[in-house]
């Protein structure tokens, strides 16, 4: 497994505030979210997350929000897609990880077409969909392990999941809570 993997930087101690942001998502209201691919997502608050352009400013330039709020999974619960892409919701991802745990982000390459990244490529995009739950199909290239106030910013077009595929906990409190954000550059924005 290789720790070096163009597209990923990760920031410890993010949050300025990191108890006041961590407080606004435990006491949110979270709910199935039915998105636009057809999947319905488990327990997700869409909400501006305080201080996170701000923050993602400060660290890596302007930048655009397209779409942000939290993510809480409890034990036992499979992730929708184990193994994916988040290409078409901006160009970069920044997930921060809001409770510790036995978790992380894995990143992945995909063993038959050797990607790490997907593209708007038709075939190449139905061969990777067939293998998302096929973790035999992969050969994972590192995992950057939950941190409380870590944040983990990826090019979205990078395959990845957490990991493991559960989540854990029971409660906002001690289950697997993330703030994320789909973003772009603005000197990428038309």
């Amino acid at each position: 497994m290789s720790n070096d993997i163009s597209g990923v930087v990760v920031i410890d101690d993010f949050f300025p505030n990191f108890e006041r942001v961590r407080n606004h998502a435990i006491l949110s209201e979270f709910y199935d979210w039915l998105a636009p691919d057809g999947a319905v997502y488990k327990r997700i608050s869409m909400l501006h997350v305080p201080d996170l352009l701000d923050t993602l400013t400060n660290n890596l330039g302007g930048i655009k929000i397209i779409l942000s709020g939290y993510r809480l999974n409890y034990e036992g619960e499979p992730p929708n897609q184990a193994i994916h892409s988040d290409l078409g919701f901006g160009t970069h991802v920044v997930v921060v990880y809001l409770n510790e745990g036995d978790s992380g982000t894995a990143f992945w390459e995909h063993k038959e077409t050797k990607v790490v990244e997907l593209t708007f490529d038709h075939d190449l995009v139905v061969q990777t969909a067939a293998d998302c739950d096929n973790p035999e199909a992969w050969e994972q290239r590192t995992v950057i392990p939950t941190k409380n106030n870590r944040a983990v910013v990826y090019k979205a077009s990078l395959f990845h999941s957490r990991f493991p595929f559960e989540a854990f906990g029971n409660t906002p409190e001690d289950g697997r809570l993330i703030a994320i954000a789909f973003f772009e550059f603005l000197e990428d924005v038309v």
